[in-house]
């Protein structure tokens, strides 16, 4: 074979390599177009796929970084309804950190600024839960909780009262009563407690408004009651008030005539005769 037909040889084969090869990358740019997902570019569609990669975040247990992207969520597309969501989300990632201050807040500003979303009974339970949650406990090596400040319990005592009385048939409900009265013993407790110091510091007058606040308030709770009953009932005998000790005593007699206390106070009543 001559040199030109060589070389003609040589040209006409690169001419075919390179089609074929643009044929190939061609059909494979249509293979691939045709199974890759459109790519959403909608408000809608940007909004899911920054929710979503928020919500990796929060089921990753990285809730520093969910809460920065919920909120970028929530502020750059907050007319889409993955906004709201994502306001409980940051509320929920709170919770996760046990940051209670927190998690009340954003639950209690989901509530108040979407009061007719569905999810209010839930933020509204939550806020609930995170006061329960910061009151004081019992620990062998610290004081009974009753001896402590109340006010956690307090406020928990409030937020579950709320929910129950708002959302009475919520799945959380029934908890909610148990808890309810969890609450209302141990703020018994501790006006009974605080109660008998007075009475060995030998302050009745102090004393007596502690153990009127459990008789007016605490008659749910039959021992805390008739303890709290009993014992106003004495201080006032010793303050010299016999119609107002009389009249205690008689209380306690006729809402509860078996108990031990109704016996003493009927001792009493003999006493002040």
């Amino acid at each position: 074979m001559s040199t030109l037909s060589h070389h003609r040889s040589w040209k006409a084969s690169a001419r075919l390599a390179v089609l074929s090869g643009l044929l190939l990358a061609g059909l494979l740019a249509t293979v691939g177009a045709c199974t890759s997902p459109p790519v959403d570019l909608s408000y809608a569609g940007s909004a899911r796929a920054a929710y979503d990669e928020a919500m990796e975040a929060f089921e990753d247990e990285d809730y520093p970084e969910a809460v920065r992207l919920f909120s970028v969520v929530k502020n750059k597309f907050a007319y889409s309804q993955f906004a709201a969501m994502a306001e409980l989300r940051i509320a929920d990632s709170h919770y996760a950190q046990d940051k209670w201050a927190e998690a009340i807040d954003a639950y209690r500003s989901f509530a108040q600024n979407r009061p007719n979303h569905p999810e209010v009974p839930f933020a509204l339970w939550r806020i609930a839960d995170s006061y329960y949650e910061q009151i004081p406990s019992d620990f062998i090596i610290f004081p009974p909780a009753f001896e402590k400040d109340q006010a956690p319990t307090k406020d928990a005592l409030r937020a579950l009262q709320s929910y129950v009385e708002h959302h009475p048939t919520h799945k959380n409900a029934s908890e909610a009563n148990e808890r309810i009265r969890a609450c209302r013993e141990l703020l018994a407790d501790y006006e009974l407690y605080v109660a008998g110091f007075y009475l060995n510091e030998e302050r009745p007058e102090s004393a007596r408004a502690r153990l009127e606040k459990v008789v007016a308030e605490y008659g749910d709770l039959v021992g805390r009651w008739c303890e709290a009953a009993l014992k106003l009932a004495r201080v006032y005998a010793t303050q010299g008030k016999a119609d107002e000790a009389r009249a205690t005593a008689l209380k306690l007699i006729a809402a509860h005539p078996t108990r031990g206390e109704a016996e003493d106070a009927r001792l009493l009543i003999a006493e002040l005769h």
